[in-house]
């Protein structure tokens, strides 16, 4: 895409306030939770899915952990909502998107634009360019890579910018804002006012870079054919429904992607038995993205889903009242022997819809196409290229910031 957006580095200050700095929307670091280790994590919810046999209530607080409970909350959406989740936060930096939305005749019309302009975009070309891409950084990198900084999430960046429209802006700069809009729409559930802040300033930027090559290419007449121009070809939405459509996608696709690569090359690097079977696999990729996706399945970028009922109901014979919030332990759930044979065991051949990584039911995560195959894209390289040591995830917030892994062992 050619020109440039307003809002990168040495544009104007928005709304007569200071320049935004990366430093400035950056997510502090901190250590990623107690938690946070595939050890601990998969030790609770190997024990949750055993220990709660029915869904456990705590007055308005629901968990379930079976595999068929979790499914239940996740494809009962007239029950289990997500708006009341998600709608307040996701409005607040970017305005209505679908993953706020509960069931009703804006989503119906909503997610048929979004998914009319995916199948729209050429996606074979689109993986063509981030593997060139990986390629790019791994040779450049020579014997280590920092996987998260220096590779994962610059290519899912790259990609990003080619598939929602936007281009000439500071990479950097577009990394952390996405960032930081992620940080509170997804995952800043106690209402942490520094990251709403950070958020909001960061949001300012996005939509300003969206509405600029909006108004640009309705100007030249020159739609494109990404997925900004799918959207504004078909007409199903106003130009601000383009905007909010292209913004509530692209900030969870960049570091969902580098997350789930830095866990994945985290758990198969410390194994080398593991390590070497993945290895063979790693020119077949549908076989690498049932490696990555079992990989998950010990670390996942997100152990779990919220929803909140919506009315009185009940779940495998638990009353739940109306209003009580929901927590669907996806992580326990792949630990459900009832749904993946032997958990323990890895095995790359699992049938792929048993899954919980991207979501399930109404809400499943629009991005499946790309990450299906940019994932196992991104860890079948550094396979490839003899996995060796692999250092220690430093944290930014809640995301991994930092995995510096060494390259060329045993090839």
């Amino acid at each position: 895409m050619s020109g440039s957006v307003s809002g990168a580095p040495g544009g104007e200050a928005l709304d007569g306030g200071p320049l935004i700095g990366i430093e400035q929307i950056r997510t502090p670091a901190k250590g990623g939770g107690l938690l946070s280790g595939p050890g601990p994590l998969a030790l609770a919810a190997w024990l949750g899915v055993r220990v709660l046999k029915k869904p456990l209530r705590l007055g308005k607080v629901i968990i379930a952990a079976r595999h068929r409970h979790v499914r239940e909350v996740l494809s009962r959406d007239l029950d289990f909502g997500i708006a009341p989740v998600n709608a307040g936060r996701i409005g607040a930096v970017n305005g209505p998107f679908v993953l706020g939305m509960d069931r009703g005749a804006e989503l119906v019309l909503e997610r048929r634009a979004l998914y009319a302009a995916l199948m729209a975009v050429d996606m074979p070309a689109l993986a063509a360019k981030a593997s060139l891409d990986a390629d790019e950084l791994l040779s450049a990198a020579g014997g280590s890579v920092d996987v998260v900084e220096g590779y994962a999430r610059r290519v899912a960046g790259r990609t990003a910018g080619r598939l929602f429209g936007i281009g000439g802006v500071d990479e950097a700069l577009f990394l952390e804002v996405a960032r930081a809009i992620f940080a509170h729409t997804f995952l800043n559930l106690g209402g942490d006012k520094a990251i709403e802040a950070r958020a909001l300033k960061a949001a300012e930027l996005m939509r300003a870079w969206l509405a600029a090559e909006i108004a640009r290419r309705r100007k030249s007449g020159q739609l494109g054919d990404d997925m900004m121009g799918a959207l504004m070809t078909q007409g199903l939405l106003d130009d601000d429904g383009v905007r909010r459509t292209l913004g509530g996608m692209l900030v969870g696709s960049i570091d969902t992607t580098a997350s789930a690569v830095a866990k994945i090359v985290h758990v198969l690097g410390r194994d080398r038995v593991l390590a070497e079977r993945a290895r063979r696999d790693a020119g077949d990729l549908a076989r690498m993205r049932g490696w990555c996706w079992e990989a998950l399945r010990r670390w996942p970028h997100n152990p779990l889903v919220l929803r909140e009922t919506l009315r009185e109901s009940s779940l495998d014979g638990v009353a739940i009242p109306a209003g009580a919030r929901v927590f669907a332990w996806t992580q326990a759930a792949m630990q459900d022997a009832e749904a993946f044979p032997f958990p323990a065991q890895m095995r790359p051949d699992r049938p792929s819809r048993a899954y919980m990584h991207l979501g399930g039911g109404l809400h499943v995560c629009a991005g499946r196409p790309v990450n299906d195959t940019q994932i196992p894209m991104l860890v079948g390289k550094l396979l490839d290229r003899g996995l060796g040591k692999v250092g220690r995830i430093t944290w930014a917030g809640p995301f991994p910031d930092h995995l510096t892994v060494q390259l060329g062992v045993g090839r």
